[in-house]
């Protein structure tokens, strides 16, 4: 099944089920998060991010840093496998909070640009042709401790770990008349275990406390690497739980002259939070 018909599936069977809880009356008492007993959520969302790669060329490809943008248009039919979860353990103010996106996709962007050659008008026609491939795993594991709590307005602070393990393969045919054509590939990767501090939490939005906006950022940094993570959306508070529609910004950076400079995804995710 391609990607799209997966996450519109998805998406309506949350609605679905969302209705169907709330409706039939089988849903289960509302979950106080805080009230000393050990509580459990979970979270399983869809996530379509834009992609944005920063790659070290070879010189054989023209070379340079050139940043590799893929949107969804590009990728979803390619897609080999997705995962997101989320999930929290609590009791009290201590919460243990981790997150998993793993995502292995295809896709074939092309790029284009005329140079001028010297003394003159003269351009010369130069196209890059690339055929790209991403496998991200991304895990996030992090205490946190609830410093404020009221009728308006949650936030934990948190200190955790973050383990990244990117890899890509790029095979590129360069097209520069009169020069012969050349092509090739290469396949660079990476993988680290960074620490991180950051915030998480929500800000009511109605009366009733059924509408909020849950938020989260943090920062992180290794040897060599740094990176950020932040999501603001809106969602809906049901007894079981919570429908939630927000955006996410994931963002890799590593120093130094490495193949893979920095990876970036940004784009909306659709999920569904279950509390017991």
């Amino acid at each position: 099944m391609q990607y799209h018909s997966s996450l519109k599936f998805l998406a309506a069977a949350l609605i679905v089920s969302s209705g169907a809880l709330v409706s039939g009356g089988a849903a289960a008492d509302e979950v106080n998060m805080w009230d000393g007993a050990w509580r459990f959520d979970a979270t399983i969302y869809a996530w379509v991010p834009w992609v944005y790669t920063t790659v070290q060329l070879p010189p054989a490809a023209g070379g340079g840093n050139p940043t590799i943008g893929t949107d969804p248009s590009q990728y979803l039919k390619y897609v080999r496998g997705v995962l997101f979860l989320e999930g929290t353990v609590r009791k009290g103010d201590w919460a243990l909070w981790t997150d998993l996106v793993h995502t292995y996709l295809r896709a074939s962007p092309s790029k284009y640009r005329e140079i001028g050659l010297p003394g003159g008008d003269a351009t010369l026609p130069v196209a890059l042709d690339l055929n790209t491939g991403l496998r991200a795993t991304i895990w996030t594991l992090a205490p946190s401790y609830t410093v404020l709590r009221n009728d308006t307005a949650t936030l934990d602070v948190m200190a955790g770990i973050r383990y990244t393990t990117l890899s890509a393969s790029i095979d590129y045919q360069l097209t520069a008349p009169p020069i012969l054509p050349r092509a090739g590939g290469f396949w660079p990767s990476t993988s680290s275990t960074d620490g991180l501090i950051g915030v998480r939490g929500s800000v009511r939005l109605s009366k009733d406390g059924h509408w909020y906006m849950p938020y989260e950022a943090d920062i992180g940094s290794g040897s060599g690497n740094w990176q950020w993570n932040a999501i603001l959306g809106v969602g809906y508070q049901f007894h079981w739980g919570d429908v939630t529609l927000a955006l996410r910004n994931l963002t890799y950076n590593r120093t130094g002259n490495v193949d893979l400079e920095k990876l970036r995804m940004t784009g909306p995710t659709l999920g569904a939070t279950f509390r017991w």
